[in-house]
């Protein structure tokens, strides 16, 4: 198990350097947008297109590591005062709750998918790309988000480093 937790852990991080590579990417090709509309000199073409497909792509290959680094908002006023005796299964709990969640959203994500490349759909936009290209990225986030969801509820972690802020 450990050398499963440090390959994912590996996939994590690079999962979310790869969101911050598409992130900044986007805030160059906005920028040099503006600065070609102000110019003069037109627009971009597609850009708004790439930006949407970009931001669907890193906000689900984020995720899994948000997750995994406990860095989205929680609410904790409850958990951070109980004894771990009790915090501690509250936790499993919680991450079972989430892993059941998210496995529902994994099912109707790929369900969407699949059914995307069976009818052999296509976005029309700027690009002409199949549609399940860009439905594909629920799929693949919700199953890290299943993974670390099951590692948080085997191992859960109680760090209250940053209750109260």
């Amino acid at each position: 198990m450990p050398s499963f937790n440090a390959a994912f852990d590996a996939v994590l991080k690079f999962c979310a350097g790869l969101a911050g590579a598409i992130f900044a990417l986007i805030a160059l090709a906005i920028c040099l947008n503006v600065i070609l509309r102000n110019t003069g000199s037109g627009s971009l073409r597609g850009l708004l297109d790439a930006v949407e497909y970009g931001l669907l792509a890193a906000t689900f290959l984020a995720a899994p590591w948000v997750l995994w680094k406990q860095a989205h908002v929680t609410v904790d006023l409850v958990t951070a005062s109980l004894p771990t005796a009790v915090a501690r299964p509250l936790a499993r709990l919680v991450a079972l709750l989430g892993f059941v969640v998210s496995t529902a959203f994994l099912w109707y994500a790929t369900e969407a998918a699949l059914q995307s490349a069976e009818r052999g759909s296509m976005i029309r936009t700027a690009f002409v790309i199949p549609e399940w290209w860009a439905l594909s990225a629920a799929p693949v986030g919700f199953v890290m988000i299943c993974i670390e969801f099951l590692r948080q509820a085997l191992h859960p972690r109680l760090s209250h480093d940053m209750a109260g802020l």
